[in-house]
């Protein structure tokens, strides 16, 4: 799986958990002590300016965490989608 699906996959998943709370953006800001901002551009995949610690402390307040995982050489068709 390459970095920019994984991205993808967290602000997805930061989107989700926090709407299914009902909660607003600057609500969850304010939970994790960080700006609207932040929260949008971790939701629109914008990591430039955002370190993992950011990112591990949204995932927490919504009940989630980063996981890491063995991964071994991608498939045939993996390569087809990916490189097409």
């Amino acid at each position: 799986m390459n970095i920019n699906i994984m991205l993808a996959t967290i602000g997805e998943t930061i989107r989700s958990a926090r709407k299914t709370r009902g909660w607003s953006q600057q609500y969850l800001a304010d939970l994790c002590n960080l700006d609207r901002t932040t929260i949008g551009a971790l939701e629109r995949n914008d990591y430039n300016d955002i370190g993992i610690r950011k990112v591990e402390r949204v995932l927490g307040m919504l009940g989630k965490t980063l996981t890491t995982k063995d991964v071994g050489l991608p498939t045939l068709d993996e390569l087809k989608v990916q490189y097409g």
